[in-house]
């Protein structure tokens, strides 16, 4: 079953205001998650469109086969990239969507400015509920969970609704890449094929750092795991160096630095 720009309503091709501070997930914080423990986390860096994802693995502490899965995301440039990863949610599944099925969670529910959820049966509370807020985009999978999943949707959405909001993102002056501006003029050079070392990137263990770069790539130094470069590649020209930053939440702070490949 395809479905094409799923729960996209009323004023969905308007902009949206940014969040401005991070949101960290917490299973206690909510009631309909309580009762759930975190079993896995990892995070992810999106690239198109540019999104950090958070996907967390929770199970019933009474009841191990009732488990869920959160998808939260946040995408740097904006709502209309939100709305890309909701679009592509529906098509994740190997299986047959139900047809008739699919509910539009702003309309049914009041979740989100735009989301999609769904009961594998047809008919009942969603097992599946995916929405955009703003430039987060959140979904619920669940198994023997149709009791939390939309439940737990409202809360996360009433959470991320009361973050400060702002405008577009600007690139932070410092962060992880101080080490290298320190050594560099404002625009770095390297022969093609050459090496630039970045220096060590300051890392805690709620702290997950992720490169992006184009006219090269951005390595771990093998000889010491703290030390990144990056090795120039054979088109000349200007090209950049992107660093994002990111801790316990979804917001990350992002850094650039000009490289000219010569």
């Amino acid at each position: 079953m395809t479905i094409d720009r799923p729960g996209v309503g009323r004023g969905a091709s308007e902009d949206r205001p940014f969040i401005a501070e991070d949101f960290v997930f917490d299973p206690g914080a909510f009631t309909a998650t309580r009762d759930l423990a975190v079993v896995h986390e990892e995070v992810f860096l999106e690239e198109t469109p540019l999104a950090v994802l958070r996907q967390i693995h929770l199970e019933h502490r009474a009841r191990p086969h009732t488990a869920v899965t959160l998808r939260c995301a946040l995408c740097w440039n904006g709502f209309r990239d939100a709305l890309t990863l909701l679009e592509r949610f529906p098509r994740s599944f190997q299986r047959a969507i139900p047809p008739n099925a699919v509910v539009n969670t702003a309309e049914r529910y009041g979740i989100g400015d735009a989301g999609v959820a769904w009961a594998w049966s047809g008919t009942g509370e969603p097992d599946v509920l995916a929405f955009v807020r703003n430039n987060v985009y959140a979904s619920f999978t669940g198994h023997d969970a149709a009791e939390i999943v939309r439940l737990a949707a409202r809360e996360l959405d009433e959470a991320v609704t009361r973050l400060r909001t702002s405008g577009p993102y600007a690139d932070a002056p410092t962060g992880a890449l101080d080490e290298v501006r320190r050594r560099v003029p404002e625009v770095a050079r390297v022969a093609s094929g050459g090496r630039l070392d970045l220096g060590a990137v300051p890392t805690d263990p709620n702290t997950r750092v992720f490169f992006l770069s184009t006219g090269g790539s951005v390595n771990r130094s093998p000889e010491r795991a703290e030390q990144w470069y990056y090795r120039a590649g054979a088109t000349k020209g200007r090209h950049e160096i992107v660093a994002l930053r990111v801790g316990r939440g979804i917001l990350p702070v992002r850094e650039r630095l000009v490289v000219e490949v010569e």
